[in-house]
Parts: C-alpha cells; sequence; structure tokens
C-alpha cells in the first residue's frame, strides 16, 4: 500500500509545514511590530488548515468510507459468534449458579445433620457420666464423683467439631473457560450517599460531580452562576473572523 506520505498533496504541504513552525515558535509578542507579525502568523496558520482539508477532506471521506465498510463486515463475519456467545453464557453461568446451590444447600443438610449427631452423642454420653457420678455419689466416692462432673463440664463447653461429607452433586468445571462474578454499584437513595459523604462514612470520590451539566451552565449563566463550591471559569483564544 502506498504510503500516505507519498501523496502528491501530502508533499506540498510538507514543504512550508515546517517552516512555518519554526518562525512561529520563535516569535515573543511584545510590541506593536510583534503583535502585528504575531496576528498575520495566526491568519497563515487558520487558512493552511482550511487549505489542508480543502485539499484532503474528499480522500479523507473516501478512505473512512472504506473504514466504516471494512468494521460492518468485521461485524457482520462476528455476529453469529457474538450472538453465540451471549447466549451459551447464559445458559452456562445460570447451570453454574444452580448447581452451586444444589451443592450449598446440600453441604448445609451435612452440616446440619452432622452437628445433630454430634449434640445427640455428646447428650448421651454426658448422661452416662451423670449417672455414672450418681452412682459414685450413692457410694460414698464424692470427690470421684465431683471430679466426673467437672470433666463432663469440661467435655460440654468444648467447642463443636463435626465432619462434613463432601455434597455428592460435583462442582461445574469448564475446559478453556471461567465463569467470572463482577460487581457493580447501584446509587438507590442520592441523597443518603450525599450524607454519607458528609459524614465521613464515605469517600468524597463517590460525588464526582457531572461536568458536562456545570459546564452548560458555566457557558449559559457566566459569572451570574451561583453554586456552592463551583466557581465559572473563563479563559480567552483567538479565533479568525474571516475579514
Amino acid at each position: 500500500m502506498e504510503s500516505l506520505t507519498n501523496l502528491p498533496e501530502v508533499q506540498e504541504i510538507e514543504e512550508v509545514r515546517s517552516k512555518f513552525l519554526s518562525v512561529a515558535l520563535s516569535l515573543k509578542v511584545s510590541d506593536q511590530p510583534t503583535l502585528e507579525i504575531g496576528n498575520q502568523l495566526f491568519l497563515e496558520a487558520n487558512n493552511r488548515i482550511k487549505n489542508i482539508d480543502e485539499k484532503l477532506d474528499p480522500k479523507k471521506k473516501l478512505a473512512y468510507r472504506a473504514y466504516q465498510e471494512w468494521l460492518k463486515l468485521i461485524e457482520e463475519l462476528k455476529e453469529p459468534y457474538i450472538k453465540g456467545k451471549a447466549y451459551l453464557n447464559i445458559q452456562i453461568v445460570d447451570y453454574k449458579k444452580e448447581q452451586e446451590r444444589i451443592r450449598n444447600e446440600e453441604m448445609e443438610r451435612q452440616r446440619q445433620k452432622a452437628i445433630k449427631e454430634e449434640m445427640e452423642r455428646r447428650k448421651k454420653e454426658e448422661d452416662e457420666r451423670l449417672a455414672q457420678a450418681a452412682e459414685l455419689e450413692a457410694a460414698g466416692a464424692t470427690e470421684e464423683a465431683e471430679a466426673l462432673i467437672a470433666e463432663t463440664v469440661e467435655e460440654i463447653e468444648k467447642p463443636l467439631e463435626v465432619y462434613i461429607p463432601p455434597p455428592e452433586t460435583p462442582k461445574v468445571k469448564l475446559e478453556g473457560a471461567t465463569v467470572k462474578t463482577f460487581w457493580s454499584a447501584n446509587i438507590t437513595n442520592k441523597m443518603k450517599l450525599i450524607k454519607a459523604v458528609a459524614e465521613g462514612r464515605a469517600p468524597e470520590s463517590c460525588l464526582d460531580p457531572n461536568m458536562t451539566v456545570l459546564n452548560g451552565l458555566a457557558r449559559s449563566l457566566k459569572k451570574e452562576m451561583k453554586i456552592d463550591g463551583v466557581e465559572a471559569v473563563s479563559t480567552s483564544s483567538m479565533s479568525a473572523t474571516g475579514r
């Protein structure tokens, strides 16, 4: 493909643009004569920009049209695969979630069952120890009975430890792919959020201003814009009038 810099139109522009920039950047506006030179250079820059647009804009439009058609072709070729991926993503993620729900419920049932069995075992053992302690006390072995009761109390106070067998429902495994979970925030009450920031319970960055709206108000109201915490700022730059 021919380099764009080799086009005759581009070469013609290239011949003068570097010279112009060196002259323009060397100028320091300090009096009326240098002001006039600066003004002329500004207008020359404006005219040369227009000249570049006039010469190259038609080619730009053709190139842009070809580029848009190329992008459209790429999208059309990808479309069935993109739609298929989106559909399969929903199917796979929903299945994985359902299997995880079933697996978690199964694990919880196993946990509750194990806890119940362990508590029943402990209760039976406790009853047997207390019955044995009562027999010892009745036989006059008070110290042995008290020691057995203390041992029983110590056993009761131990943390409950149970073995939970793995669930029968297997984990969902994918080959060459994975299911990722993404989190996002949804503002349910803007005033509560503002209050949280004001009270220091949330960072100020949670309330980044809408600069599009604020800039629009500054353009329309100018110095009359009165919003707490915001000021209207003006900047000036030259613009060619065409005269």
